[in-house]
């Protein structure tokens, strides 16, 4: 009896670990489809209330990466990257160049291609479909705990590649989609297609310290479960810009000095982005993230100045 409680139990779990396995293994071919790849397409990005549509080039040249996102729509802006270096072009004002990180690709999905082995992530396989004519293999990496959001994937069954990314909230409601409508693979972009429209040169700008582990006047003495200060900076006055991140979503907690005698707090939301602030006695918190309103709340309000005793 023992040993045909054991081979069923073992029938019963099998599937679910095979399941667990092949979504990671999975999002484990998004970083290589994305970094070296030839494609271009078109992408629609529904947010907000709002919807964008952009253009994207991508082309790998011996190893180096190059990138280039078009505004279709809304005010003419770009992204460009090549290697290491970032531009981002906007209507009205030089074109400026700064440090993206990820940021200069299409989507987080290079981020959260790396989820299954995070702490407040499970990964599952979903079912098959079609995005932008192409078969495409969907991949839940849902929250499992209501610090963060989730996300669901469609990845091009041939190559991994993301053509579709939902942000999830707690419900498994999207709240935010980012999908090609069209996208040619394997096809490289011109030259043409990856120079930036204006003339200045692309730079790279220093990225936020990571964190050394000194004391650096502020801290969240308990962030929720997986955030932990990856960066920080310091600000005039006695303040700081701290960067606490789980490895895919990330908060940034400003402390500022502000006019003596403000009191008050109060709450921004743009799409799935929150903002919590407070102001109390000549300093002012404000927490920041695209993660829930509760999430931001807590580190909002749990910020603490270090004393000399630790």
């Amino acid at each position: 009896m023992k040993r045909l409680l054991l081979i069923a139990a073992l029938l019963l779990l099998a599937p679910v670990a095979l399941a667990a396995t092949d979504a990671a293994g999975w999002l484990a071919r998004v970083g290589p489809a994305l970094r070296g790849l030839d494609y271009q397409g078109t992408l629609v990005v529904v947010a907000g209330g709002r919807v964008d549509t952009l253009r994207v080039f991508h082309r790998v040249d011996d190893g180096r990466e190059r990138e280039r996102l078009v505004a279709l729509s809304g005010p003419a802006r770009e992204v460009i990257r090549d290697g290491s270096r970032v531009m981002c072009i906007g209507t009205g004002v030089a074109p400026v160049a700064y440090d993206m990180g990820q940021a200069g690709r299409w989507s987080e999905a290079l981020a959260i291609s790396e989820a299954a082995g995070l702490d407040g992530y499970q990964a599952r396989l979903g079912q098959p479909g079609r995005v932008a004519g192409h078969a495409v293999q969907r991949i839940e990496v849902l929250a499992t705990d209501p610090w963060r959001y989730g996300y669901r994937l469609w990845l091009e069954k041939r190559s991994g590649l993301p053509l579709r990314v939902d942000l999830l909230d707690g419900q498994g409601r999207s709240i935010e989609q980012v999908a090609f409508t069209d996208i040619r693979l394997d096809q490289a972009p011109a030259d043409a297609d990856l120079m930036p429209s204006a003339p200045a040169e692309l730079e790279r700008v220093s990225p936020l310290p990571p964190h050394t582990g000194s004391q650096v006047g502020w801290t969240v003495p308990a962030p929720p479960a997986g955030f932990r200060l990856r960066a920080t900076r310091p600000l005039p006055d006695g303040g700081v810009h701290l960067l606490y991140s789980d490895g895919l979503a990330s908060v940034s907690v400003y402390v500022e000095r502000v006019g003596g005698g403000l009191r008050g707090d109060a709450r921004r939301q743009r799409g799935a982005v929150h903002a919590r602030s407070f102001w109390l006695d000549g300093w002012q918190v404000l927490a920041i993230g695209k993660v829930p309103a509760a999430t931001v709340d807590r580190f909002a309000r749990t910020v603490r100045a270090v004393t000399a005793s630790g």
